[in-house]
C-alpha cells in the first residue's frame, strides 16, 4: 500500500525535536537508534529524512533551534512596527533569552567540539541560511532611516553593530565556561544597547 502523501514530512519536525532533547541529555556520541525511538519513528524513515545521518541530524537540529526564533520575530514585528525602542527593547530581550539560555549554550557547545573534530562538516552548516534577524532588522532600520525618524548610512552594518551589543562579550565567555549570565544584567545591556543605538542614530520619534 502507498503512504499517504505528506505522511513522511510530518516526522521531520518531531525527529529533530527529538535529537535535541537526545544529544542535550547525552552528547554528539549517541546511537540514532536511540534519537528514532525518542522519536517514535525508525532508522529507516530517520535515515530517509537525514542521508548523512547523525552529522546532517545534528546541522539540522542546529537550524531547526534558530528558525524557532522566527515566529515570536514576526509577533514581535507586527505588534511594535511603529514604535522602534519597543521593538529593539523586544528583539534585544528575546536574542539574549535564546541564546544565553543553558540549553542553547549547551547544544552550541557540543556542535563546536564536533565541528573541531570533524571540520568537514562545516561545508554544511555554512551552507545553511543565516542572519535572517540581522536582515530582517536591517529592513526595518531602512524603513525608519526613509521615513526621516533615524539617520543613518548603513542599515546592514548598523543591525550588525546592535546584535552584537546585546550579546556583548559575556557570550563567548558563557560559550567557553558554560556558565548562566545574570539576567539582570543582560537586561541592563539590553536597555544600555537600546538607548546609545537611539541616540547615535538621532532618533525622532515625531
Amino acid at each position: 500500500m502507498n503512504k499517504p502523501q505528506g505522511r513522511p514530512m510530518k516526522a521531520r519536525p518531531r525527529i529533530l525535536e527529538a535529537a535535541r532533547d537526545v544529544f542535550l541529555e547525552h552528547g554528539v556520541d549517541v546511537s540514532l537508534h536511540i534519537i528514532a525511538e525518542r522519536a517514535k519513528t525508525t532508522r529507516p524513515t530517520l535515515y530517509s529524512h537525514f542521508p548523512g545521518g547523525k552529522d546532517q541530524l545534528l546541522v539540522e537540529t542546529f537550524s531547526f533551534l534558530n528558525d524557532q526564533l522566527q515566529p515570536s520575530l514576526q509577533q514581535l514585528l507586527n505588534d511594535k512596527q511603529h514604535d522602534l525602542p519597543a521593538l529593539l527593547l523586544g528583539i534585544a530581550r528575546m536574542i539574549q533569552a535564546y541564546f544565553f539560555s543553558p540549553a542553547n549554550i549547551h547544544f552550541q557547545r557540543l556542535l563546536i567540539q564536533v565541528l573541531v573534530q570533524r571540520p568537514e562538516i562545516f561545508s554544511s552548516l555554512a551552507q545553511r541560511p543565516t542572519g535572517r534577524i540581522r536582515d530582517t532588522l536591517a529592513q526595518v532600520l531602512a524603513q525608519f532611516n526613509a521615513e526621516g525618524k533615524i539617520q543613518l548610512d548603513d542599515s546592514n552594518l548598523q543591525s550588525t553593530a546592535f546584535l552584537g551589543a546585546i550579546m556583548g562579550y559575556a557570550f563567548p565567555a558563557a560559550l567557553i565556561g558554560e556558565v548562566p549570565v545574570d539576567p539582570v544584567w543582560l537586561d541592563k545591556l539590553a536597555l544600555s544597547a537600546v538607548e546609545t543605538f537611539l541616540r547615535a542614530w538621532k532618533y525622532n520619534s515625531l
